[in-house]
């Protein structure tokens, strides 16, 4: 055999070694990086999360949504315009509103969220008219702060209507709305419980706390639309 020959023997086995020990240490290195060490910060951070997650949403799912009678208070006012229906968009969600402006206080009262969707609107748009008479129902915690509206917003709230005995927002439909929505708080809580065991583990895990929760969510949104 000739020393060209030889040679090039060399070279080809040098380069076939090199990629063989390249696939190796990429083989190593796939093998260890599930062992390789989640930081105390970053797991001090998932598992502050998580518990707010659950805390905060749980809290959310199970509230009182309903509003009893002796915490609210009702007000007379004459309207001084005609009620005004208001649409508008944050992003991709569409909210609607009552505005209602009165003769004796300055800032406006707003029919919103759920007490909105608990409005009988034909009745509401066929019997409600500028100059009328009318009795509203306010929370009395509001009562002194009608005129200076708050940090939040710069409008009255209004979970009640009334006019000549007829009432016109039906606060018990109202509540079984609020319920029924706050059933998507459950969602949220085991999302919060999928994350939390994540903040115990030290080392990287084979499924990660990304893919786990993306299949949690996937899967509850499945079963939200399936039974609501």
């Amino acid at each position: 055999m000739s020393f060209a020959n030889i040679l090039v023997g060399r070279n080809f086995m040098s380069r076939n070694e090199r990629l063989q020990n390249k696939r190796d240490r990429q083989k190593m290195l796939a093998i260890k990086k599930p062992n390789e060490l989640v930081t105390r910060r970053d797991r001090i951070i998932v598992i502050t999360i998580s518990i707010a997650f659950i805390f905060l949403f749980l809290y959310l799912a199970l509230r009182d949504n309903s509003l009893p009678d002796n915490e609210l208070s009702t007000i007379n006012v004459t309207l001084k315009d005609t009620p005004k229906y208001d649409e508008y968009k944050i992003k991709s969600t569409t909210y609607r509103d009552i505005i209602l402006t009165t003769k004796e206080y300055q800032h406006e009262f707003k029919i919103t969220a759920m007490t909105y969707k608990a409005t009988d609107h034909n009745s509401f748009k066929a019997n409600i008219k500028v100059g009328d008479r009318v009795g509203l129902k306010i929370k009395k915690s509001e009562l002194d702060n009608l005129n200076k509206g708050s940090f939040w917003n710069d409008y009255n709230d209004v979970y009640g209507l009334k006019k000549d005995g007829i009432n016109y927002i039906n606060l018990e439909l109202k509540t079984e709305l609020e319920d029924k929505d706050s059933k998507w708080s459950y969602f949220f809580v085991v999302v919060g419980i999928v994350m939390l065991p994540y903040g115990f583990i030290k080392n990287k895990p084979l499924i990660s706390m990304d893919r786990a929760v993306t299949l949690t969510m996937i899967l509850g949104l499945i079963l939200l639309l399936i039974f609501d």
